[in-house]
């Protein structure tokens, strides 16, 4: 009669059982050996475990990466309009710089079309007129503001440096 063999891989094989059965193992024997293979089985899930950490670890590297570039291009994003504003705007002095080369000195000739002014070739090197940000606000306005505030919601008066 064949049995089969076990898939556990410290189990006696078939043939060792049948040499085996005339002198069985002591029980201390037994036991070093489930020792063993508890030993054996507890070494490979601390070895699981010490990849695993790498692995978060060098996930929670890329993980930072990431997070840091999303940032980027939340900024980015924010601010096409602004690009695109300013971009319209550079375009729109081109283009009124092309509709003054289009228009004739003499006042008297007739006045150019629109497709004349898109036929326009600007000379080499013309560049947009400079977009400037202009403040609204001087900052010492800020200022100013903010103590006038608080001295109201306080009830008392800030003597202010001339």
């Amino acid at each position: 009669m064949s049995y089969r063999s076990s898939l556990y891989p410290g189990a006696f094989n078939s043939s060792a059982a049948s040499s085996a059965s005339s002198s069985s193992p002591s029980p201390a024997a037994t036991l070093l050996m489930e020792k063993q293979r508890e030993y054996t089985a507890f070494a490979q899930v601390c070895a699981h475990a010490e990849h695993l950490a790498h692995f978060l670890d060098s996930f929670a590297d890329k993980y930072e990466v990431l997070d840091g570039g999303s940032e980027a291009v939340g900024d980015v994003v924010e601010h096409w309009q602004n690009v695109f504003r300013v971009t319209g705007l550079a375009l729109a002095s081109l283009a009124d710089k092309r509709a003054a080369l289009a228009t004739p000195s003499d006042p008297s000739a007739p006045q150019p079309t629109e497709s004349d002014v898109n036929n326009v070739v600007l000379p080499p090197g013309t560049l947009p007129d400079k977009l400037v940000r202009i403040p609204v606000r001087q900052p010492d306005d800020e200022g100013s503001v903010g103590l006038a505030g608080s001295t109201q919601a306080s009830g008392t008066s800030t003597p202010r440096s001339a």
